[in-house]
C-alpha cells in the first residue's frame, strides 16, 4: 500500500454511524472487500495482494471503510505485513485525533477481542500510544455500550499482564471503560 501521508477518504469527513449505515456500498467496494476477505481467509494473505486491494478500497472510500478493514484482521494470517497494511490503511482515512477511526475501532472491538485478539491488542496499543488519540478513546469510551467497554477493559488487562510498562496508558482507558 502506498500511503504517502494521512488522507481523508471519508464521505464528507466524518459521518454518524446511523448515516453511514444508510449509504449503500458500491458494488465495486463490496466486491473488492469480499476479495480482500477471501485473500486473508483462504489465499495466504499475501502482502502485495492485500496492498493492491487496499489501494482499490481507499480510492473507492466507503463510509465504513475503517471498520470494514479492522474487521478483516486475522490472527491466522500467514504474513504480519498484510495485517499491518490493513491497520495503516484504516488509520490513514482519518486525521489526529482520529475521531472516526476511534469510533470504528470501538465498534469493531468486541469482535476483534474474540476473533483476532493479537491484532486487537496491537490496534489498541497503537491508539493508546498517541496522547491525542488516547484522549479521544477515553472520551468515546465513556459513552460506549457495555459490550464495548467490557472488551476494551479485558484487552487492557491482557496488555498490562504482558507489558506492565503500558500501565500509565491503560489506566485512563480502563477507568473510562468502568464508568
Amino acid at each position: 500500500m502506498r500511503v504517502a501521508g494521512r488522507r481523508d477518504h471519508s464521505v464528507e469527513g466524518q459521518l454518524s454511524g446511523d448515516l453511514c449505515e444508510r449509504i449503500p456500498m458500491s458494488e465495486k467496494y463490496k466486491s473488492t472487500l469480499a476479495n480482500l476477505r477471501r485473500e486473508i481467509e483462504a489465499d495466504g494473505a499475501r502482502p502485495s495482494v492485500i496492498d493492491n486491494y487496499l489501494d482499490a478500497l481507499l480510492s473507492e472510500s466507503g463510509p465504513n471503510l475503517s471498520g470494514d478493514l479492522l474487521a478483516l484482521l486475522s490472527d491466522k494470517a500467514e504474513y504480519d505485513e498484510g495485517m499491518f497494511s490493513i491497520i495503516q490503511a484504516a488509520e490513514s482515512i482519518d486525521q489526529i485525533p482520529y475521531v472516526s477511526y476511534v469510533s470504528a475501532m470501538l465498534s469493531a472491538f468486541p469482535m476483534l477481542l474474540t476473533s483476532s485478539p493479537r491484532w486487537g491488542s496491537i490496534v489498541l496499543m497503537r491508539v493508546m500510544n498517541s496522547d491525542a488519540t488516547r484522549h479521544e478513546l477515553v472520551r468515546q469510551l465513556r459513552e460506549a455500550s457495555s459490550s464495548i467497554k467490557e472488551s476494551v477493559s479485558v484487552m487492557c488487562e491482557r496488555i498490562n499482564g504482558v507489558s506492565p510498562e503500558f500501565l500509565s496508558k491503560t489506566v485512563p482507558v480502563t477507568l473510562a471503560a468502568t464508568s
